[in-house]
């Protein structure tokens, strides 16, 4: 609705769409300045409605400092001057200060001033932001200390800073319009002319370039190429080259003194490596790498303590603790764990942490260790000990010295052991080997004979240990003299019963009282193939026993032997070759003059041969009772089953010849005959059967047979039957199982059994069969096999159980063949086969079958 209080006549339709549709504040003044006409955008642009500013004086709606050039502009207008573009601010009804352009001018016509506002506030704070972003730009630009310049897309240059001018020593108007080449040396142009082409294709680009300017001073820049981006297109390229010459000569002096501290560290004998406050490695030289199993290339900057964890509260770490907390050097030594070293270490605190020198004493320490043991062993074993100096000439010797060989401390000092019990029969190799040895910083023994002060012979083992200072130089020696004299001679004795021994023929070996060997002879080695540098310090139990070795034949007599008196046993042992051999033993025990077993001496007889012979008799004895069981089997087939059957064929024959032509009686009479033709054909083939399974004892054909599978055939042979009769058969059996067995037998077996079970099944309950498997592929399997029929009483029939032709259910049909051919079938694989049954309970079958 346009508001009309001049009277003027408008063109209300033109007007009212203009007023309507316009964004722009739309108006009218008279000659007072004040509003006759308002458009609707006031109510958007400064939130009063038209209504409301109509008849209002301009003043109460312009800021209060831009009413002068208001009233100046409108005074032009009035005046005939057109006013366009004048920037004036408004007040918003909610008092925010908005920045309005204006137009107007005055038409005589109406009297009236037309004037059109323009809200610019936006376009006024982003000019302003503008204004700012580009004063701050021209700022950062100008007054940035790295080397900073403009390139247009010939590569000319447009724009560079001061810090360019200082660089270079030129004028800003100097460097417009050049290429950026002309301020390189020749060697980089090439570079600064790739690197440009790159950024034109969009990639920003950072290298390092290094030359002597005009001064001779050599220069090294980090410099950056940007592409300059506008509206989606590359316009130019930037370049910031910051000046980083003194850093770079800065590292390299770092680098040529690290260098140089470096080769120092590394020149030095001792391990070097030094820790941060914090505990982590910051330098470990090679030294240090080697004593630690450190490698530099993994292990700066990771914390020693994670490195060598059982190291924690340790004495290493309290000690390096201490220099930390105290900032005061530590000089100490001890045992470092995680690599079994005894180690001295010096630490010494500084502000980085700590710089630690370590060196290994672990054999100085053990020497030390070793001689102050020594020391008081010596005191008091009852062993002789003797300490010499470099002269070896006697310092020091114990009690036990005294008590072997009658000399004192004050009589041996200042002699050499040898001078001293050197006597007649004394080996003078024996002596020079001695004293060959003690030039030497390596510990000996030899076995010697010397003379006491009495002139009595001993003969004495001699330890010689050298002691080390910490150069390694040899400083004194140590002797420990054992009295080997009883040793000696029963040494002697044994080599006279060795000579023996090595002329039999048997097997011969002494061992010690803890059963390790000390002496074979030849015929132990042509027996079983062992030199004795291969049997002697062995256990014969554990050099010649088998997995099939039965120990309980010694077992059971070795109470007997440790009671002093000989033994004799059969064994089976094996030989180096892998071999098996049969061995009658006699042990006899050697005993000491108060009765002690000091050793044994043990007597191998080869009985191989004559085991063979036994175990062929035992098969042979075996087989003909077999035979003779078989045979009596078919004496009583043909005494009973066989016999019965012809009889009656013969005398039924005869009571044809006899018959009269009676068709009724004769037909009868050859039924009959009939019959038991057909019952001598099911003995005789019984008879086949049984001798078919003999023959093939210890011959049968064997192959792969999945137990799964022949179970299953064998069950679809009764499917109809057990469904009958509603029965509930569990099996189980592993998948995948295998038998080497014969596949005919197995299927038999199951057959038979299943086919009892169903026809011996309990008239008061519904049958059940469980069949389950046990043990594996390698040593063979257990199968059980159950019912829940009548069953019969087992230990009552037990002579009768698996014989031809017995039968415990005399009310059902059947011959009596199946159990013992189900017996003989295991049995021809290798099996065996083991029944229990109860009365009114059912039967269980346990089936033994080997996997060979």
């Amino acid at each position: 609705m346009i508001q009309n209080t001049s009277g003027l006549s408008l063109k209300e339709d033109v007007w009212g769409k203009m007023a309507h549709y316009s964004q722009d504040l739309l108006c009218t003044i008279d000659h007072q300045g004040n509003f006759l006409q308002v458009s609707e955008a006031s109510s958007t642009l400064l939130g009063y409605q038209s209504t409301e500013m109509c008849g209002q004086h301009f003043s109460g709606f312009v800021l209060e400092e831009d009413l002068p050039i208001t009233q100046e502009a409108i005074n032009d207008v009035f005046a005939g001057h057109n006013r366009t573009n004048l920037e004036i601010r408004l007040i918003h009804r909610t008092g925010q200060t908005l920045y309005f352009l204006w137009s107007g001018a005055w038409s005589a016509e109406d009297q009236v001033i037309y004037a059109i506002g323009r809200d610019v506030t936006e376009l006024r704070i982003s000019r302003k932001n503008l204004e700012e972003s580009e004063q701050r730009y021209k700022a950062l630009f100008e007054h940035n200390p790295d080397v900073i310049f403009l390139e247009n897309t010939e590569g000319l240059v447009t724009e560079v800073n001061q810090s360019f001018c200082d660089a270079w020593r030129i004028s800003r108007d100097k460097a417009i319009n050049r290429p950026a080449s002309a301020f390189l040396p020749p060697h980089l142009i090439s570079v600064a002319e790739q690197s440009f082409k790159e950024a034109l294709l969009g990639s920003m680009l950072r290298c390092d370039l290094e030359f002597e300017c005009e001064s001779g001073q050599r220069r090294v820049f980090d410099t950056t190429k940007y592409p300059i981006w506008v509206n989606g297109q590359i316009v130019g390229v930037q370049t910031v080259a910051k000046d980083i010459t003194p850093m770079v000569l800065s590292y390299e002096t770092i680098q040529h003194q690290a260098h140089k501290l470096n080769t120092i560290l590394e020149s030095i004998t001792d391990a070097f490596l030094t820790l941060s406050k914090d505990w982590q490695i910051t330098y470990i030289n090679s030294e240090a790498e080697n004593l630690l199993a450190l490698d530099r290339r993994q292990h700066i900057g990771l914390s020693f303590w994670n490195l060598l964890p059982e190291e924690m509260g340790s004495e290493i770490y309290l000690q390096l603790l201490q220099a930390l907390e105290t900032d005061s050097t530590v000089d100490f030594t001890s045992f470092l764990k995680t690599h079994s070293k005894w180690l001295r270490v010096k630490a010494y605190p500084s502000e980085e942490g700590l710089s630690i020198y370590i060196d290994d004493v672990t054999q100085q320490v053990k020497a030390q260790q070793e001689l102050e043991r020594l020391s008081l062993v010596a005191r008091h074993t009852t062993n002789g000990v003797v300490i010499t100096g470099n002269s070896n000439t006697i310092e020091w010797v114990n009690e036990g010295f005294t008590k072997l060989t009658g000399y004192t401390l004050e009589e041996a000092v200042n002699r050499t052991p040898v001078e001293l019990l050197k006597g007649e029969e004394t080996n003078a190799s024996t002596i020079q080997r001695i004293y060959d040895g003690i030039e030497k910083p390596e510990a000996f023994r030899e076995e010697i004979l010397v003379y006491g002060k009495t002139g009595q012979k001993r003969w004495l083992d001699v330890e010689l240990t050298p002691v080390l200072n910490e150069k390694q130089e040899l400083t004194k020696r140590i002797r420990i003299l054992s009295d080997i004299t009883d040793r000696k001679a029963t040494q002697k004795e044994l080599e006279k019963l060795s000579l023996v021994a090595s002329r039999t023929n048997n097997s011969v070996l002494i061992a010690d009282k803890n059963w390790h060997i000390e002496w074979i002879n030849n015929g132990f080695t042509r027996l079983f193939g062992y030199s004795p540098e291969e049997a002697i310090g062995k256990k014969p139990s554990d050099l010649l026993h088998s997995t099939r070795t039965d120990k309980t034949a010694f077992a059971a007599l070795e109470q007997n032997l440790l009671r002093g008196e000989a033994i004799s046993f059969e064994v089976l042992n094996l030989k180096k070759s892998g071999e098996e051999v049969w061995l009658s033993v006699e042990v006899s025990p050697v005993l000491d003059e108060h009765g002690n077993i000091i050793r044994f001496v043990e007597v191998q007889t080869d009985i191989t041969p004559l085991k063979t012979s036994e175990r062929e008799l035992a098969k042979l004895a075996k087989d003909l009772y077999r035979q003779n069981s078989d045979l009596q089997q078919f004496t009583y087939i043909i005494s009973h089953n066989l016999r019965s059957p012809v009889a009656n064929a013969m005398g039924l024959a005869d009571l044809l010849l006899n018959t009269a032509a009676d068709k009724t009686k004769f037909e009868k009479t050859l039924d009959f005959l009939r019959q038991s033709i057909y019952k001598l054909d099911t003995v005789l083939k019984d008879v086949n059967t049984i001798l078919s399974i003999r023959d093939k004892k210890g011959n049968l054909e064997r192959e792969l047979v999945n137990l799964n599978d022949v179970v299953s055939q064998a069950m679809s042979s009764f499917f109809v039957t057990l469904q009958k009769e509603g029965a509930k058969v569990n099996i189980s059996i592993p998948d995948g199982l295998t038998l080497k067995a014969n596949k005919a037998y197995v299927y038999s077996v199951f057959y038979n059994l299943i086919s009892n079970a169903i026809k011996y099944r309990s008239q008061e309950r519904p049958l059940q069969v469980d069949l389950n498997c046990f043990g594996d592929e390698q040593k063979g399997i257990i199968i059980s096999f159950s019912d829940n029929g009548s069953g019969f009483d087992a230990q009552k029939e037990k002579k009768n159980l698996f014989k031809l032709y017995k039968r415990f259910h005399p009310k059902q049909e059947g011959r009596g063949m199946g159990l013992y051919l189900v017996k003989n079938h295991i049995e021809a694989m290798g099996g065996r086969i083991e029944v229990s049954s109860k009365v009114g309970i059912g039967t269980s079958f346990l089936i033994h079958l080997p996997q060979e």
